[in-house]
């Protein structure tokens, strides 16, 4: 059998792209699919970028921004003619504008009236989100745009959602969905634990992301712990390019800052290694968060805000984060000073998490794939 996945790829790490490369490496690890064609998105054709997936065959075809991507997409399934076709999605895949990630949301569906067998992976139920926090284009129609968006991401025949909360409120609504949570994507491995107290802020760089909120709380800490290290890495987000050179001039007095920019997957472990905890500040969320996974997998603390995303995944995976006040510098203060002057705090949280990871390894939710994809099947046998 033939599967085609339609995803956002490395080399450029967003946090659906990554997601995109670990799963698809996961299922090939099923030796379900007799061939895997990933139809990959990036913003530029890679000239030199490994392929680690063995056989599996990597097509850059699309690129975000192209108002074209999804005929580009729908044509190109139809020339390989597959068994399956996996859609891995997040609202702002297609580009920046609301018209571009409506018009691609529209993409499954096309496939899917073509007779293939579809299954969507949607990150974001934007229908659910703070669109005003989250400075969401569109003004006073974007509440109606994500409404619009969320419906036309779920004519598939089965839709996956990372999170238990928004699988329920799809289901409600007459939506075949499987909650699969986003897992580790490596083996679990709780890394020792180095000497230097290093933070790690790990994302995509937007407003509602609270970098802003971390250096202020960072530049205050430094005065008690002078030692401290902020190691801020992630590509900057498409619809807020100038936001993190804006925030490094801001702060280019403050010491012991390091920014990475976008890292190579490769190197991603790298970065949990140095760190002692990790940071989530965000002021605003469309869904799960892979880097509180990553952080579980490899056995580093978080530092979390308290948006209810952030609660519900907690108490979904039976995972342990110090929690803050989101927005509040000095509550993001006070929880950054309690672990990274705790050793036995952090390793008590850590090697919970690492505990808990297991249930969530890589050959686990690839077998969830395996079902939803069987679901998918059966639907299209009882279309004919």
């Amino acid at each position: 059998m033939h599967l085609v996945i339609v995803s956002p790829f490395p080399p450029a790490i967003t946090g659906i792209g990554q997601y995109g490369y670990h799963i698809t490496r996961a299922i090939a690890n099923t030796n379900e699919f007799s061939c895997i064609t990933v139809l990959a998105g990036a913003n530029a054709t890679p000239t030199s970028h490994p392929n680690h997936l063995g056989k599996t065959k990597l097509e850059y075809c699309w690129q975000p921004g192209q108002l074209k991507a999804p005929q580009t997409i729908v044509a190109r399934v139809k020339e390989i003619n597959p068994d399956l076709v996996w859609f891995n999605l997040g609202a702002s895949v297609f580009g920046k504008s609301p018209i571009l990630n409506l018009s691609g949301m529209l993409t499954p569906m096309l496939v899917r009236r073509m007779g293939y067998p579809t299954v969507v992976t949607l990150h974001e139920l934007v229908a659910l989100a703070d669109l005003h926090a989250l400075n969401a284009p569109g003004g006073i129609l974007a509440p109606m745009g994500a409404h619009l968006l969320t419906k036309l991401a779920s004519q598939s025949d089965v839709v996956c959602l990372t999170m238990r909360h928004y699988a329920d409120w799809l289901s409600s609504r007459g939506v075949d969905c499987m909650h699969i949570p986003i897992g580790a994507y490596h083996e679990p491995e709780l890394l020792e634990e180095e000497a230097s107290q290093e933070f790690l802020f790990f994302t995509t760089l937007a407003p509602f992301k609270g970098l802003e909120i971390l250096l202020k709380a960072f530049e205050n800490l430094r005065v008690e712990f002078p030692k401290i290290k902020l190691t801020i890495a992630g590509a900057e987000h498409t619809r807020f390019p100038n936001y993190a050179s804006d925030l490094k001039v801001n702060f280019n007095s403050t010491h012991n800052i390091q920014w990475l920019g976008q890292v190579a997957e490769e190197n991603v472990i790298q970065l949990f290694r140095r760190a002692q905890v990790v940071v989530l500040p965000y002021t605003a969320s469309t869904g799960s968060s892979s880097v509180l996974y990553q952080a579980a997998t490899w056995g580093r603390a978080v530092v979390a805000s308290d948006l209810n995303e952030n609660k519900r995944l907690a108490r979904e995976n039976n995972l342990q984060f110090q929690f803050f006040e989101s927005g509040n510098i000095e509550s993001l203060q006070n929880s950054m000073r309690t672990l990274i002057s705790s050793p036995d705090l952090r390793k008590s949280q850590a090697k919970h998490n690492f505990n808990s990871i297991q249930r969530a390894r890589p050959t686990a939710i690839s077998h969830h794939y395996m079902e939803a994809f069987n679901r998918a099947f059966e639907k299209h046998k009882n279309r004919k």
